[in-house]
C-alpha cells in the first residue's frame, strides 16, 4: 500500500472524519504510519472511542484503498489530498475541510474567485430564470459558479454558467454514481467542454444518501467568496448551506421573491435579519467585490457624505484601529458573538465605511 492508498483507506474509515484524520497525520507524519499506528496509543487521543479503534483495526486488513485508486483511474478521476498544491486554496481556510477530494475535470487557480449559486429543488419558473441569469452574468464577469448539481436551482445555475464561463459541481455521491441520473449529461458537458469540474469527497461508488448532502454543502460554500440564495424555504438544504457560509465568514446574498411564497421564506428571513445582502442581479453581487474588478485612481476621489450609522455601529467603529485587521483579530478585539459580528461587518460594508479584502481582511475607511 502506498501513501495515497493509505489516505484513501483512512478517508473511508467509518466514524473517523476529516478532523480526526488530520490529527492522526500530524501525530504520525504520514497516512501509512497513521493507518498502522499503535492502536493503544491512538485510543488515548481525545474523541477516539471504541467505534473508531474498531474501524481502524478493520481498515488495516482491507484493500479498499488500492481498489479505489484503480477505480478512480479508470473513470479518469484525480485524487487530490489536502496537502497537494492542486487542492483548492479556499477550502484550506475551513476547519473541517475534506482530507481528500475526488475531481473529474480541472480546478484552476482562477476558480478561487467563485460564487455559489444555490436554492431549492422545487423551483418556481421565476427562480429558474433568475438562477440562470445570475449565473450567466457572474460567469461572464470571470467568476466561477459553484453549485451542487441537484435538480432545480442547482441545475439552472450550472446551465447558466456554462453559457459564459466556468462552473464547479460538488456532488453528494461518488463520481462513479452521478445523482440525479438526469443530470449525467450536464455533468459530462461540464467536463467535456473544459469549463469546470465535478467534485466529491465520497468514494467512487457511494450512492446518494440523505446525510451526504448537508456534509457536501460545507464544500459548496467553503470553495467560494460568497453564496447567492436564489429561492428556498426557511427549512431546506439550501439554508443549511447558507448557515455553513455564515460560519465560514463568507458573504451571503439573497434574491427577494413573493411575500406569500413559502419558497422564498428563507431568502426573506436572511434579508430581514441582516445576514444576507438583498440582490436583484448578478451585477449587484459583482459590485460587492469592487476590489477585484475596479482599481480607481486615488487622485480622482471626491468627498462623499458619511452614511447614517446606528449607535451600535458607531461604537463598533470606534473600537477599530486604522490598520487592516483579520476577522479573528476583530473578534478578539470586540469580544462580540460571531453572528453579531458578521451582521455588523456586513452592514458597515454595505454602508461603505468598512472595506473587505481577500482573505477576510477588513479596514475602516476614513
Amino acid at each position: 500500500m502506498n501513501e495515497l492508498e493509505a489516505l484513501v483507506q483512512l478517508a473511508a474509515t467509518p466514524h473517523l472524519g476529516a478532523i480526526k484524520i488530520r490529527l492522526l497525520l500530524q501525530h504520525f507524519g504520514s497516512a501509512l504510519d497513521a493507518l498502522n499506528g499503535d492502536l493503544a496509543e491512538i485510543a488515548q487521543f481525545p474523541g477516539f472511542g471504541e467505534k473508531i479503534i474498531g474501524s481502524l483495526r478493520q481498515s488495516r486488513t482491507s484493500d479498499f484503498g488500492r481498489r479505489e485508486v484503480e477505480l478512480a483511474s479508470r473513470y479518469q478521476v484525480n485524487l487530490i489530498p489536502y496537502t497537494s498544491p492542486d487542492y483548492p486554496k479556499s477550502l484550506l481556510e475551513i476547519h473541517d475541510r475534506p482530507v481528500l477530494l475526488y475531481v473529474k475535470g480541472q480546478i484552476k487557480e482562477s476558480d478561487r474567485q467563485s460564487i455559489a449559486v444555490i436554492g431549492t429543488r422545487q423551483m418556481s419558473v421565476y427562480g429558474g430564470e433568475m438562477a440562470e441569469k445570475f449565473s450567466q452574468d457572474l460567469a461572464a464577469a470571470g467568476l466561477t459558479v459553484v453549485s451542487g448539481l441537484a435538480r432545480g436551482i442547482d441545475t439552472a445555475a450550472h446551465l447558466g454558467a456554462l453559457r459564459k464561463g466556468r462552473t464547479l459541481a460538488v456532488i453528494g455521491s461518488g463520481l462513479g454514481d452521478i445523482y440525479p441520473a438526469e443530470n449525467s449529461a450536464l455533468a459530462k458537458a461540464i467536463v467535456d467542454q473544459g469549463r469546470g469540474a465535478l467534485i466529491s469527497e465520497f468514494p467512487m461508488m457511494t450512492p446518494p444518501d440523505r446525510q451526504n448532502f448537508p456534509q457536501r454543502n460545507r464544500i459548496v460554500s467553503g470553495m467560494t467568496m460568497g453564496t447567492v440564495l436564489i429561492e428556498a424555504p426557511q427549512k431546506s438544504g439550501a439554508m443549511i448551506t447558507m448557515e455553513k457560509a455564515l460560519s465560514q465568514q463568507k458573504k451571503l446574498f439573497a434574491l427577494p421573491g413573493r411575500a406569500d411564497s413559502e419558497n422564498f421564506k428563507g431568502n426573506h428571513y436572511l434579508i430581514k435579519k441582516g445576514l444576507a445582502q438583498l440582490v436583484e442581479s448578478g451585477r449587484d453581487v459583482i459590485e460587492s467585490y469592487t476590489n477585484l474588478f475596479h482599481h480607481p485612481d486615488p487622485k480622482s476621489r471626491v468627498a462623499v457624505a458619511r452614511p447614517y450609522l446606528e449607535k451600535e455601529e458607531e461604537q463598533f467603529l470606534r473600537l477599530l484601529p486604522a490598520q487592516e485587521l483579520s476577522f479573528d483579530e476583530i473578534a478578539g478585539l470586540t469580544q462580540l458573538p460571531i453572528m453579531k459580528l458578521n451582521v455588523l461587518l456586513m452592514s458597515l460594508m454595505l454602508k461603505k465605511v468598512i472595506k473587505e479584502f481577500p482573505g477576510k481582511i477588513y479596514k475602516k475607511l476614513e
